[in-house]
């Protein structure tokens, strides 16, 4: 898949690093498709130095899978962020958050 490199990067950049929200950050680096896929830019811009930044090291690819979650995470409220980001950090997944297993776990029922 080809993708403007510039473009990815930079929207990924602005929506996510650029935000204030630190719920959106914590959502979108909790995904764990984007942790996977950061977790190899690390590793490559480690080996080459640190040259750059470690986005610079995405492929096409990489940089779809990165630019489609920051758009999706960017789009959500601060409640839904929060929601995603506490299944994240309870070792559950986006797709095992409901609202109403949210408010139990947060009123110590469940």
């Amino acid at each position: 898949m080809r993708v403007d490199r510039e473009e990815a990067r930079d929207r990924i950049l602005r929506l996510i690093e650029d935000s204030d929200n630190p719920w959106l950050k914590a959502a979108f680096y909790g995904d764990p498709k984007v942790s996977q896929v950061l977790d190899r830019l690390f590793e490559e811009w480690e080996k080459s130095g640190r040259k750059g930044i470690p986005i610079d090291y995405a492929t096409d690819d990489e940089l779809v899978v990165l630019e489609r979650a920051a758009v999706k995470y960017a789009s959500m409220s601060t409640a839904e962020l929060q929601m995603i980001a506490y299944s994240y950090m309870s070792g559950g997944g986006e797709e095992r958050v409901s609202l109403s297993r949210f408010i139990r776990r947060i009123l110590g029922l469940e």
